[in-house]
């Protein structure tokens, strides 16, 4: 009888202690948005990184004017060594332009919060990102408006391309 409650006593124990570890890529999961610092330029910024190892970034940056400026990244994701490998996809940016990579450490991830630095190998030194976690929103949502806004962004590209030619020929109508 000592023995099955020993074994009894083990198994309870060994319950009790076991705990579910899960790895970086699957704790980073999800929609994060960028704290503001409070000085600066304010800048409204959420990341969606999927299990599926996209990540979406919409972001607003006001000027001093309150101006806004909206920039969009459709990214892949990658984690190794615990660095937080980003490689830019569609971008309308000609700063991070397609196939640019960005290695990101991170500092801190937990249920509630990532902090990620940026390496540099510029000039450029960069600031500890602080984000916090949207609990309830899907990472698809994020790339959904990503995808919406890069459409919208073709289109009136490609309407202010053709609308010199149609000016020109208009003018020439005019002209004859």
């Amino acid at each position: 009888m000592k023995i099955f409650f020993s074994i009894l006593w083990l198994v309870f124990v060994s319950g009790c202690t076991t705990t579910h570890y899960r790895s970086l890529d699957e704790r980073i999961v999800g929609v994060w948005h960028l704290k503001d610092y409070g000085s600066g330029l304010y800048e409204y910024s959420q990341l969606g990184i999927s299990s599926n190892g996209r990540k979406c970034v919409v972001s607003v940056e006001f000027n001093n004017d309150g101006e806004p400026d909206v920039s969009y990244y459709d990214n892949t994701w990658s984690i190794k060594d615990g660095v937080f490998i980003s490689i830019v996809g569609d971008s309308p940016s000609s700063s991070l332009p397609k196939g640019y990579t960005i290695r990101d450490h991170i500092k801190r991830l937990n249920d509630s919060e990532l902090y990620l630095l940026m390496e540099s190998s510029s000039q450029y030194i960069p600031r500890l990102e602080k984000h916090q976690r949207l609990n309830g929103v899907s990472p698809e949502r994020i790339c959904e408006i990503v995808e919406n806004y890069s459409k919208t962004v073709r289109n009136k590209s490609i309407k202010s391309d053709m609308e010199v030619p149609m000016i020109r020929w208009k003018s020439r109508l005019l002209t004859d």
